[in-house]
């Protein structure tokens, strides 16, 4: 095994043990609401009714780098205000009525039919007073001056937008009545707390990450693979060491003893049932190495191995790729869960 220098022993030992993941989240769309009068005064109260859909997040949000508006489009351009809103209930302002100081109408062109992004920087502004906007990528506008909303609601970029786990909310609020709109769908992207190393796809049967039910009713404990014959809690799949310095190892333990086993590594999520067990890891499935446990146990990469993880999965460390590992191992009991005779262990998620 490539064998680590001990000044990097030492980063690994100190460094924290998760970093930024990278999310993309889809939600529903729909028509957006048309203006309804004495509903609203402009950044005093809005009382009146929004479009609204929510994505749900599994780790807190640390920054935003982008919304995606899909099959996007609404006459009049000034009348809307958009927001995204965090679990918590704190807002923050994407666009604030382009040209309008909160009581004039504002631009009077269209957003055509098509898929807008909004970013931080490089895109074009969204005000363009009575020009037609075509579908691409826009600057965040939260206006100026008497235009702004300051009301509840942060003028932050995107990239300073936090927030806790759960569900977030795009809001549409129109701001003036006879021009429509609606939206096909929309994408919120950014970096979340996820830690880099994870597991996934117990055989415990809670089902909280997948569907298939371990296949006889053979759940193991909390974490780990379906029991197999010679124990009932199951195979478990953990890993050492830090993706970014491409220190990690493979650890499965509680399989058969001396029995052959396969570590394997997917580029997409499976779901279904696997010998004895599920299988979650899936896509393109590559081989990594093939074990004979000791006592049930075994590594890769160990001390026999010239190969890191990452080089023979052919990932690139500090890339942010996403891999699925799970070790498949032989049980050749006939009497155990028949006909089958090998099973899986739990899964592990890496972000490389």
């Amino acid at each position: 095994m490539l064998r680590p220098t001990s000044a990097l022993l030492l980063v690994a030992l100190l460094a924290p043990c998760a970093s930024a993941g990278h999310f993309t989240v889809s939600g529903p769309g729909g028509a957006i609401p048309d203006f309804v009068p004495g509903t609203g005064t402009w950044n005093v109260a809005y009382t009146g009714t929004p479009f609204t859909s929510t994505v749900g997040l599994s780790s807190p949000v640390t920054s935003v780098t982008a919304l995606h508006l899909l099959g996007f489009q609404h006459s009049w351009r000034g009348d809307l205000h958009i927001l995204l809103k965090s679990p918590s209930g704190a807002a923050f302002n994407v666009v604030v009525r382009p040209g309008s100081d909160g009581w004039t109408v504002g631009d009077t062109g269209n957003y055509l039919v098509g898929d807008y992004t909004f970013v931080d920087t490089g895109g074009s502004s969204v005000q363009q007073g009575t020009a037609n906007l075509q579908p691409g990528t826009y600057d965040v506008f939260q206006n100026a001056g008497a235009g702004m909303w300051t009301v509840n609601a942060s003028n932050v970029p995107l990239s300073a937008i936090s927030g806790p786990a759960g569900l977030w909310r795009l809001e549409i609020r129109d701001w003036a009545g006879s021009d429509v709109g609606a939206l096909a769908g929309w994408t919120l992207e950014g970096t979340d707390a996820t830690p880099p190393i994870a597991s996934f796809c117990a055989g415990d049967g809670s089902l909280s990450d997948h569907t298939t039910p371990c296949p006889c009713g053979n759940d193991g404990s909390p974490g780990k693979g379906c029991a197999n014959s010679v124990s009932g809690s199951g195979a478990v799949l953990g890993a050492s060491g830090q993706p970014a310095l491409d220190t990690v190892v493979l650890s499965a333990g509680g399989m058969p003893s001396s029995a052959t086993c396969v570590f394997l590594q997917g580029d997409a999520l499976a779901d279904a049932v696997f010998g004895d067990g599920v299988r979650c890891a899936g896509g393109v499935l590559l081989r990594l190495r093939t074990r004979t446990s000791t006592s049930g146990s075994s590594t890769f990469p160990n001390a026999t191995d010239t190969t890191t993880l990452a080089a023979r999965g052919q990932v690139a460390p500090g890339s942010g790729v996403r891999r699925y590992y799970q070790t498949y191992y032989r049980n050749a009991s006939a009497t155990f869960c028949p006909p089958e005779t090998f099973n899986v262990t739990n899964g592990l998620r890496i972000d490389w």
